[in-house]
């Protein structure tokens, strides 16, 4: 019951969803502006900073600790935009999503910890390492990359620990690798669409191959959104229901599923109509 979004304005559908598409061209536009303008700031609140303490970056090690607390800073002003383009696409699930927030949470915590290690020993040999030498103080340098290590062994335990339990509530929730869609059985010709909405799902651009994800709507006025057409002829599932108790004479017309309206895909939520597992 896997699908892939469908694109919207493939032979002709979907052009008036185009043209309302609020992650368009503009919001794409945007973001590579936040690209910039937040580069360009990272550098000059850390140029600032750091002046402000050592009094000049010419040192290698000011040097070091800017680029690390630029480069970093800069990162993690773009997870919104990470995070935002997933959900966009809409292509992780409720562990997946788990997995990249903590992946993201570490790279904050390693990178912080990385900047307030150099910071600490700069300070402590402020004025060795403001002395003229060639290259870095060796002092110094020993002293960041054991604090370093120190930091990053235990950090590292609890890390490993997070993602054991994100697997386990993973495997647990999903049934360890075993049938995860419900599934029921409703009899074929309850279940086969009329022959003028089969045709018209022609001009539908396809989920998956000889498959659509449309919504129907019911004589009442009702919608159901998010069923699974086999074939442009057969209602195979339904997403996020318990049931489909719709006789298709009641069904008057179908919409396709904009990539934006599509829910993010949990197959647990998949009820599938042909009794099949």
């Amino acid at each position: 019951m896997n699908y892939a979004p469908p694109t919207p304005g493939v032979g002709g559908a979907n052009i008036p969803n185009m043209r309302r598409d609020r992650f368009g061209f503009k919001f794409w536009l945007g973001w590579m502006f936040w690209f910039a303008v937040s580069w360009a700031a990272a550098a000059a609140v850390w140029t600032a900073a750091l002046t402000q303490i050592f009094g000049r970056i010419t040192e290698k090690e000011v040097a070091l600790m800017w680029a690390i607390s630029v480069f970093g800073s800069w990162f993690l002003l773009l997870v919104p935009f990470m995070r935002k383009k997933e959900q966009i696409w809409k292509r992780l699930n409720e562990d997946q999503e788990r997995s990249v927030n903590a992946w993201w949470t570490a790279m904050a915590i390693f990178t912080g910890l990385l900047f307030l290690s150099a910071l600490f020993w700069s300070l402590v040999f402020k004025s060795r390492i403001a002395a003229p030498h060639g290259g870095f103080d060796p002092l110094w340098a020993k002293a960041v990359a054991a604090s370093g290590l120190a930091l990053t062994l235990p950090f590292l335990v609890l890390m490993y620990r997070r993602a054991d339990q994100i697997f386990k509530m993973a495997a647990i929730r999903q049934g360890a690798g075993g049938q995860r869609f419900r599934t029921t059985f409703v009899e074929k010709s309850k279940r086969t669409l009329p022959a003028g909405l089969s045709e018209k799902l022609r001009a539908f651009p396809e989920s998956i191959k000889k498959g659509h994800v449309v919504t129907l709507i019911l004589k009442d006025g009702r919608r159901i959104p998010n069923c699974f057409i086999s074939d442009r002829t057969e209602i195979l599932g339904v997403y996020d229901r318990l049931l489909l108790d719709v006789d298709p004479a009641e069904i008057t017309d179908l919409e396709p599923a904009s990539a934006q309206a599509l829910p993010v895909f949990e197959e647990e939520k998949w009820l599938r109509l042909d009794g099949r597992a």
